[in-house]
């Protein structure tokens, strides 16, 4: 009996697996001992208990593989996963299991599914290569160095981390869309903001590369990152990838619940290909060994530093035949496509070698925008101080930061290549597509050095679909006259000045080289100012078109701007007009009630469409008729006794007939002793105002008295103020 004695070797894992079920530990550990004992009879009764048990089977399996995966380097060996390899002693039920566990399959179920015989025959391979593997690793120790695929995982996320940094609508694009997938199916228990996804499907990939192209762990320099783009064209054959990817173990949070959502959900896959072709597209357009090859491969040795957040400029290699070559700066960068064709009497090849000054151009601001999104999110601001997102900045040099001169050179539809004095050439990419912001900048600069006056030639259509924006707007029923950036222009620039120049200076007070920041007129007559800025530029007919283009615009804008300035006014203001216009005491006590509730809610509110002016005159005259009436002080008269007046009790508030509320008004004022044809009674001067139609909303055509619009809107049942006097 001594002999049958063994000592229980404990396995890891806990009282029950990943599905809850309950594991026998106790069973598992003495079969563990009777093997490590080497005790034949022992280990064959015991695997006859184990393989009744799936939850067993199951965990002896998966421990098994760990522990391969330990003792190998990060790697399964074939002969555990693959039926096609015959050099192990894996028999295929293993072989199925070890596969269900990488591919995050519910192995319990799995085991459950199969015979007693298979889960017996499974259980056997797994319990003596699981002691094989305890013996090499009691004798030469556990390799603790970083694996193939922890160092694919971490390059994978530090790539989309670059990416997220370069273009953050991509990172607000997939916020959302990982959403979808987050909060619609909690089930699936998905980790994180979703950078984890896209970083394990990368990992996978690059993992799966590395080992074909027999890249090693101690240099993934050569790893070519647009080697996986095949597979992100195909999501099927890169979801089978992920399944079959071995990832480290210590990420078995993330990994299973990605992988078992990534299984059920087609979707899901397709997503994160798309997101993943478009990181690695940046990637490689950015990679400056790039500009001077067409399908350059883009490696981790030319690329690692960018994707470590180094803060120096990506170069190529210098040679002396080229210099120093950095990637042209296009993240957030706008340049439009030139309107004329190349330059007439010049040969189509001829290169053009053209000295700048600066470059301006306009950028949309990443952090403007964060900022902005983190305001509109925030509702304890009550007055939310958003910023411009597109400003106007000029371009500078990637390594040393200088904003000019420069050298541009090359012939049109050419990629950008332009010299800087400290020896650096920014290039755009030699496959750069014909939208490519350095291909449409050579243009606009090669058509200034043509004929100077282009500069303002070109600023004459985006000045004219300006006007053309304006007009129509003019003719909305939404329209309360022109925009703040509008008026304030229209109202800083010095109309009878002849120098336009300097008007323009004054009022803009422009800040280049610092980033100007503006609306769609402020940035558009800075472009202005710096073309007429030159003389060469000022003085062409072009020129002086473009300087009387603005004149009249800027002059048909403050035209505009007096013409609703009343609409500009505090509401508290035009409320003291009216008030100031006399009448009886208690037509006076009424204002002044309905002064001290505008100063609560409307203290900051200006006139604009006049609905909370007329609410507020509405409430007023509520207060007088029914304070009237009842022979009592306005101090008397609720707000339900002014809704009450709303409601005269034909049906419900939606389908009421205005004609018996405005009669019972009407009557109730005569009563009072009023003429309402009266043009001395300020009483019916405020009534022919308020009994006139107005629209009731912004967009719709259907009108309504000003008198039931200006009440509904402050003490409606869907009232947004909900007033209370």
């Amino acid at each position: 009996m001594g002999a049958h004695e063994h000592g229980p070797v404990e396995l890891p894992g806990g009282p029950v697996d990943t599905e809850g079920r309950a594991v026998n530990e106790p069973l598992l550990a003495a079969l563990t001992g009777a093997a490590v004992g080497g005790c034949t009879e022992c280990v064959q009764r015991l695997l006859e208990e184990v393989a009744a048990d799936p939850a067993c089977v199951a965990r002896l399996v998966e421990v098994t593989r760990l522990t391969a995966i330990r003792t190998n380097g990060g790697e399964l060996p074939g002969y555990m996963t693959d039926d096609g390899d015959p050099s192990g002693p894996a028999v295929p039920e293993f072989k199925r299991l070890v596969r269900a566990v990488t591919a995050a399959e519910p192995v319990t179920v799995v085991c459950e599914q199969m015979t007693s015989a298979e889960r017996r025959a499974a259980a056997g391979t797994a319990i003596e290569m699981l002691v094989g593997q305890l013996t090499v690793a009691n004798s030469f120790g556990l390799d603790d160095s970083e694996t193939l695929a922890e160092m694919c995982c971490a390059v994978a996320a530090m790539l989309v981390e670059w990416w997220f940094s370069k273009a953050p609508l991509a990172r607000r694009e997939f916020t959302e869309a990982w959403k979808k997938h987050a909060f619609g199916h909690r089930e699936a228990g998905l980790p994180g903001d979703g950078t984890n996804a896209l970083a394990l499907l990368l990992g996978a990939l690059l993992h799966h590369q590395a080992r074909q192209d027999q890249v090693v762990v101690e240099d993934l320099r050569p790893l070519v990152f647009t080697r996986v783009l095949p597979t992100l064209e195909s999501p099927e054959q890169a979801g089978a990838v992920l399944a079959a990817f071995v990832a480290p173990p210590h990420t078995d949070t993330v990994t299973v619940p990605i992988k078992r959502y990534a299984r059920g959900n087609p979707e899901f896959l397709v997503e994160l290909c798309r997101y993943l072709r478009s990181a690695i597209a940046v990637h490689v357009k950015d990679c400056p060994h790039g500009l001077r090859e067409s399908g350059h491969a883009c490696t981790l040795a030319h690329r690692g530093p960018a994707l470590g957040q180094d803060a120096g400029p990506q170069v190529a290699t210098p040679t002396p035949e080229e210099g120093m070559r950095v990637a042209l700066p296009w993240i957030g960068f706008h340049e439009d496509e030139p309107a004329e064709d190349a330059p007439a009497g010049h040969d189509a090849r001829h290169v053009w070698q053209i000295n700048v000054d600066r470059i301006v151009l306009k950028r949309w601001d990443a952090d403007a925008a964060h900022w902005n999104e983190a305001i509109s999110e925030d509702s304890s601001i009550s007055e939310p101080n958003y910023r411009h997102e597109v400003g106007l900045e000029p371009l500078c040099c990637p390594s040393c930061g200088s904003h000019g001169p420069f050298l541009a050179e090359g012939s049109w539809g050419d990629p950008l290549t332009l010299h800087c004095r400290c020896g650096v050439t920014t290039m755009s990419p030699l496959d750069a597509g014909p939208d490519d912001l350095g291909r449409r900048l050579l243009k606009r600069l090669i058509l200034c050095e043509a004929d100077p006056a282009y500069a303002a030639r070109r600023l004459l259509a985006p000045l004219a679909e300006y006007r053309e924006r304006e007009r129509r707007n003019r003719e909305s029923s939404w329209y309360r006259g022109p925009d703040e950036e509008a008026v304030t222009m229209a109202r800083t620039v010095d109309q009878d000045s002849d120098d336009l120049v300097t008007t323009l200076t004054d009022a803009l007070k422009p800040r280049l080289p610092k980033r100007h920041e503006g609306g769609t007129l402020t940035l558009l007559l800075l472009q202005i100012l710096e073309a007429l800025s030159a003389p060469v530029v000022r003085d062409s007919p072009d020129g002086q078109h473009l300087a009387e283009a603005v004149r009249d615009l800027l002059s048909d804008l403050k035209e505009e701007s007096d013409r609703w300035a009343p609409t500009r006014a505090p509401v508290v203001d035009r409320l003291r007009t009216w008030q100031a216009e006399g009448g009886p005491q208690l037509w006076q006590d009424a204002w002044v009630r309905t002064l001290e509730m505008a100063q609560r809610y409307f203290a900051r509110n200006r006139v604009g469409d006049g609905k909370i002016v007329d609410g507020c005159a509405s409430v007023t005259l509520a207060q007088y008729l029914l304070a009237g009436e009842a022979g009592c002080g306005v101090d008397q008269v609720t707000s339900d006794d002014v809704r009450g007046l709303m409601r005269p009790g034909e049906g419900q508030e939606a389908d009421r007939d205005p004609a018996p509320i405005t009669h019972r008004w009407a009557e109730g004022l005569r009563a009072l002793g009023h003429d309402l044809d009266a043009a001395d009674d300020p009483v019916a001067r405020l009534w022919q105002h308020l009994k006139a139609d107005g629209p009731t909303g912004m967009f719709d055509e259907q009108r309504e008295p000003a008198l039931i619009v200006g009440l509904d809107l402050l003490l409606g049942e869907r009232s947004f103020y909900r007033v209370h006097l």
